[in-house]
């Protein structure tokens, strides 16, 4: 293939506040499944950087779980679809997925497989219902999910027999269902005064534990469903999720994680519940956590980070960032070692290029979409929607910013200076962010610079050239595009012609060639886009050039041979937001997936 995916740095799981996040892991491939956004990620443990995507859901995900086999993955989404899919060979390959099933009219909260892999158990919150249990290939019914009077929470099934199966709710109560088929048994009313968030059978099924808000455990008997021990105020916030594993020594033990930013291993013994370890994981409310292996967990906070536990380390051995949200804006270091990262809840991220390890930029960031980030001077300027241009030195934000008179459409570096657009204003800045000209323009869509010239894209289809640093126009007449100007870019050099080449893209999709110097066309026929261009990079021979767009494809093209191409489709899930050379053969692309993708090219 012309165009090859290398690795994919997935995006973080997608959470909520308040709400429990249930993430899976598989000891026989060492790896975890969550939701995230509209796909579902499998991430190697050992290997953060090493993932799969799933991308067959139309709606936002909510859950995934691996079956005990580790050979299916079934995940829920926000609409109430149940997909059941192969975990060996995720690809977009349609015939990967086993089943496809609508459970209820509403958001899939949580998923449950029985130990055999055949049946499972979906909760929610639906109109008709709030859950139901069906065989993972058929879809046909085993059981119905009756007792609450709110959405269910969370669900599990006892791993060994005679299968039972537990459900906690927003009506504080945990139902007690007998099987299969399931059926109601019983509702344990009283114990949990808040949200019951989540529930968990011991391993050999001897307890069932549950927690809510209330910032209580409770455990009852794993057979008949009796209350047998409970922990008044386990944490010093509401407990979202609790896990269950089995130590060395056989004896069953379970982990609770809180709003207070803190996970307890906690024993169950001769009616005693007993903490035994605790973690200071962070200052941010944790919404999940999931045993791998034995005295070891992975724990997930409010903001999607991945953090690695291990008994014997009262903090993280191990922290894994990236984004959640849509990836907006990138830029490769000048000298090809980092990558910078920017997404549309202002979060940015620095990654190692050859190892993938990636760092949040700490300090007073950004609170809003990043448009753009560039590189001068040795440094990194980046501009938000909180109308703000912030300077970077390494991983953290400098205290010297400068406050945009208006919302920034897009920034760039020309002849040693920041320039920075709004809608209806070019403004250019020093590098110490000091004031030095500003040109009156109308409905500026976009911007690229090269040496010292600046081009704005506007609305109207019109592209203008300007001086650098005084902002004179030049007298260039670039033709201007049938539609919005979306993305533009500049060629690194001169070719071999004497022509300076500027790609014009359009929110129709078509890109236009000129010769800067002249305004003369050098072609239109790069025009294989069906929706808006939103990214071109040119490689530095200034041969090729690679586009992205909001139709998910990435193109590249040749100046030499234009109507010719090379091809992803489907590159990122809802569109492409970026794409950037890291070398002559290499691409890396972001997108509203919040993945950072790279590629191998063969030209």
């Amino acid at each position: 293939m012309p165009i090859n995916r290398e690795s994919l740095w997935a995006a973080l799981p997608s959470t909520s506040k308040g709400v429990p996040l249930h993430i899976s892991y598989d000891p026989r491939s060492d790896r975890l499944v969550y939701p995230s956004n509209k796909s579902i990620h499998l991430r190697s443990l050992s290997r953060p950087s090493v993932s799969t995507q799933f991308t067959g859901h139309i709606a936002a995900t909510s859950v995934a779980k691996f079956s005990p086999s580790g050979y299916y993955i079934a995940s829920g989404d926000i609409s109430g679809t149940v997909k059941v899919f192969d975990s060996s060979s995720v690809t977009d390959d349609p015939e990967i997925v086993k089943g496809s099933f609508s459970i209820i009219s509403g958001r899939i909260n949580d998923l449950a497989w029985d130990s055999e892999s055949k049946r499972i158990i979906a909760v929610g919150d639906g109109k008709e219902r709030f859950g139901h249990c069906f065989t993972f290939d058929s879809g046909n019914s085993v059981g119905e999910i009756a007792g609450h009077s709110a959405q269910v929470n969370a669900v599990d099934i006892r791993p060994v027999r005679p299968f039972r199966a537990a459900t906690a709710a927003d009506d504080n109560a945990l139902v007690w269902l007998t099987g299969p088929p399931f059926r109601f048994a019983k509702a344990v009313r009283g114990e949990h005064t808040n949200f019951a968030t989540d529930v968990k059978f011991a391993v050999d099924g001897a307890w069932v534990v549950s927690v809510g808000m209330d910032r209580k455990v409770v455990v009852y008997d794993g057979r008949e469903g009796d209350v047998l021990a409970k922990v008044d105020n386990a944490h010093a916030g509401g407990i979202l999720a609790v896990s269950s594993a089995k130590n060395e020594d056989g004896t069953c033990v379970f982990a609770t994680a809180s709003t207070d930013g803190k996970v307890k291993l906690w024993t169950y013994q001769d009616t005693r519940i007993d903490n035994v370890y605790t973690w200071d994981v962070t200052t941010e409310h944790l919404v999940g956590v999931t045993f791998t292996t034995t005295n070891k967990l992975v724990a997930v906070s409010l903001s999607g980070d991945l953090y690695y536990l291990s008994a014997g380390e009262t903090t993280p051995i191990q922290t894994i960032y990236g984004h959640q949200k849509a990836i907006t804006a990138l830029r490769v270091t000048s000298d090809g070692k980092k990558l910078y990262t920017g997404s549309y809840d202002g979060r940015l991220i620095e990654w190692n290029i050859s190892s993938g390890e990636s760092t949040v930029v700490a300090g007073s960031g950004h609170s809003n979409l990043i448009v753009g980030i560039v590189e001068t001077s040795g440094k990194i300027f980046t501009a938000a929607w909180d109308d703000m241009v912030k300077v970077i030195n390494g991983t953290e934000f400098m205290s010297k910013s400068l406050s945009a008179p208006s919302q920034p459409k897009g920034v760039a570096v020309a002849s040693n200076h920041v320039v920075l657009a709004t809608e209806d204003v070019v403004y250019v800045y020093t590098t110490e962010l000091a004031p030095v000209s500003k040109y009156k323009a109308n409905s500026i869509t976009t911007l690229c610079a090269s040496g010292s010239i600046v081009a704005i894209g506007a609305q109207d289809g019109s592209v203008t050239l300007l001086s650098v640093p005084d902002l004179k126009p030049k007298s260039t007449n670039i033709p201007p595009s049938r539609a919005s100007v979306s993305a533009l870019a500049f060629s690194p050099q001169i070719d071999d012609q004497g022509r300076h080449l500027l790609a014009i893209g359009d929110s129709t999709g078509k890109i236009a060639v000129v010769n800067a110097s002249d305004g003369s066309v050098v072609t239109t026929r790069w025009a294989f886009h069906t929706a808006r261009v939103t990214s071109i990079a040119w490689r530095a021979d200034g041969k090729y050039a690679v586009t992205g767009g909001l139709d998910t494809n990435i193109f590249i093209y040749s100046v030499d041979k234009p109507a010719k191409n090379v091809k992803t489709l489907g590159a990122h899930k809802d569109g492409v937001n970026g794409v950037a050379w890291a070398g002559d053969d290499k691409i890396v692309s972001i997108g509203a997936d919040a993945c950072v993708k790279w590629w191998n090219v063969a030209l």
